[in-house]
């Protein structure tokens, strides 16, 4: 297994780097003291400890390009600043250190790491299906498929990848029938985080390029909801 530790003080990377030799002995361990350094490495890491606080792009603005390269590596961001939890889960980071990280709490977090490079991808669909009746026809549509739910004037409409299907019904019944990976953003709509895009405090962004509406009340309750399904797909 490779590890890639990339901070921008020689210190702190030499620690994190003696805390995965202890815990995983014969690994190969690469030190960056740049965001440019690890970016410019080609040889791809299963798990990168990543510094936010550095000069020149910074632990966010590198894993942004990393994703953007293809990266599908666990990004465990180690940082002082315990605010920038939030902006972590943008980028897909699978956990999240605030220093000064101690041997227990780096020891929990690594191994879950491990265990996600681990698991083996499913080998079959277990797909959920509802049926809806619309244009005087029963339908059936996977769950999967839906990249979001909104209901105007009494109608729901859900926004599926093949297109829109509209039919009289309530969001809360049809909330009922959907799983943890639906979130509820605003009482108007229903989105799949499979779909997410990006967020802001006051709105999401989907796939195909709709804008969703975020109560504001709900923006905490969806970066941990997004950070549950991220984990849950490994």
């Amino acid at each position: 297994m490779r590890f890639a530790v990339c901070d921008d003080e020689a210190e702190l990377r030499r620690d994190i780097s003696d805390k995965i030799a202890a815990l995983c002995p014969g690994a190969s361990v690469t030190e960056f003291s740049s965001g440019g350094g690890l970016l410019a490495d080609t040889g791809g890491f299963d798990i990168i400890f990543l510094d936010i606080g550095m000069d020149g792009p910074d632990g966010m603005q590198t894993a942004r390009e990393l994703r953007k390269n293809g990266c599908r590596a666990a990004i465990i961001f180690v940082t002082a600043f315990g605010d920038r939890v939030f902006d972590a889960f943008d980028v897909g980071a699978f956990n999240f250190l605030v220093k000064p990280v101690s041997a227990q709490k780096f020891a929990e977090v690594l191994q879950k790491a491990i265990d996600s490079r681990d698991t083996p991808p499913p080998t079959e669909s277990h797909d959920r299906y509802i049926a809806i009746k619309t244009g005087g026809l029963n339908t059936k549509l996977a769950l999967s498929e839906i990249m979001y739910a909104e209901v105007f004037d009494r109608i729901l409409i859900l926004h599926t990848t093949g297109g829109k299907v509209e039919y009289r019904g309530r969001l809360n019944e049809f909330e009922k029938c959907t799983d943890d990976t639906f979130f509820r953003t605003h009482r108007s709509y229903l989105i799949n985080l499979r779909y997410l895009e990006k967020y802001t405090s006051s709105e999401v962004t989907m796939e195909n390029g709709d804008r969703v509406l975020l109560a504001k009340q709900r923006y905490s309750k969806l970066v941990r909801a997004y950070l549950r399904y991220i984990k849950s797909e490994g």
